[in-house]
């Protein structure tokens, strides 16, 4: 939800832009919340990889023996 900004005007029309500008972007976090779904996101892909990639060689001994014992 944007909010206006009410700023004094004491100078000329490009340095009430220019404020303007700044005090919107310092205030506009809509994306970091993106960016930190995003990192966690990445951060359980690589758990979950490192995971199969530990157990993954365990479980294909357990299957082979198995298979062997049939």
């Amino acid at each position: 939800m944007k909010q206006a900004v009410i700023v004094q005007h004491s100078g000329s029309l490009r340095q009430l832009l220019a404020r303007v500008r700044r005090s919107s972007f310092l205030r506009d976090d809509s994306g970091v919340t993106a960016i930190e779904y995003g990192l966690i996101a990445a951060l359980i892909a690589v758990v979950i990889i490192g995971a199969v990639q530990l157990v993954g060689q365990d479980l294909n001994g357990v299957f082979t023996t198995i298979g062997n014992e049939l």
